[in-house]
C-alpha cells in the first residue's frame, strides 16, 4: 500500500478510500462526496469518541449528507473530546457558530461565541487554529488572519483552507471568493474539516 499522504498529495481518493486507518478512508470518501459513507468511517473508528478531529469530520460528513441536527450533535460531542493541544479546542465551537449562522439558529451562536471567549488567551494566539477564536471574536482583522502564515507549505495550505472558510462566514459578499480559496489546494488542506464544508457551501 503507498503511503497516504502520498495518495492525498496525488489525488488518488479511489485508492485511499481503501485504506486500514479510518481518518484516511473516511478523508478519501469525502473528497469523493460520499458522505454517509464518511460519516460512518469516522463515526466507527475504535477512538472515535476520544477524537476531536473524528467528531469534527464526522460532523461534516453528517452535515453535507443533509443530516444537518446530527452533524451539529457530533459537533457538541467535539467539545468535550480531547484535543492535542489548547489551540484546537477554538474549532468546535467556531464549528457551532457556523451552523448556527446557516440554521438561523441563535442558540448555538451564542454558545459558540461564549465558549469562543473562555478560550482566547494570549498563548493560542499565534498557535493555529487559535486565531480563529480571535477571528470570530473581532480581535483580530481579516487582513491579518489571512495573511499572518506559516514557511511550511503543507501547513500554509491547511492554515489557507481553514482562514478562507472563515473570512466567508464574516464577509457574505465576498463569501463565493473566499470558498474558492479555502478548496483551492487540496493535498494537505483536505486534513481540515473547513476543506469540506467549502466544498459543501460552493455545490
Amino acid at each position: 500500500m503507498d503511503d497516504p499522504r502520498q495518495l492525498l498529495e496525488e489525488g488518488r481518493y479511489e485508492e485511499l478510500a481503501h485504506d486500514d486507518h479510518p481518518l484516511w478512508r473516511g478523508l478519501a470518501l469525502l473528497e469523493l462526496k460520499r458522505w454517509p459513507q464518511a460519516a460512518k468511517t469516522f463515526e466507527d473508528a475504535p477512538d472515535a469518541g476520544q477524537s476531536g478531529t473524528l467528531l469534527e469530520l464526522a460532523g461534516a460528513a453528517r452535515w453535507l449528507a443533509g443530516e444537518r441536527e446530527t452533524g451539529v450533535e457530533r459537533w457538541l460531542s467535539a467539545l468535550d473530546a480531547p484535543y492535542e493541544g489548547p489551540a484546537s479546542r477554538v474549532k468546535p465551537p467556531a464549528l457551532l457558530i457556523y451552523a448556527g449562522t446557516r440554521l438561523g439558529d441563535e442558540r448555538y451562536i451564542l454558545r459558540g461565541t461564549r465558549l469562543l471567549g473562555k478560550n482566547w488567551k494570549p498563548k493560542i494566539q499565534r498557535i493555529w487554529p487559535g486565531p480563529v477564536a480571535g477571528f470570530l471574536l473581532g480581535q483580530i482583522d481579516e487582513t491579518r488572519f489571512l495573511d499572518d502564515g506559516y514557511n511550511d507549505p503543507d501547513l500554509e495550505a491547511r492554515r489557507l483552507a481553514s482562514a478562507h472558510f472563515w473570512a466567508a462566514l464574516k464577509n457574505p459578499q465576498r463569501a463565493k471568493e473566499h470558498y474558492e480559496k479555502a478548496i483551492a489546494s487540496e493535498g494537505a488542506a483536505v486534513l481540515e474539516v473547513e476543506h469540506h464544508l467549502a466544498h459543501g457551501e460552493l455545490a
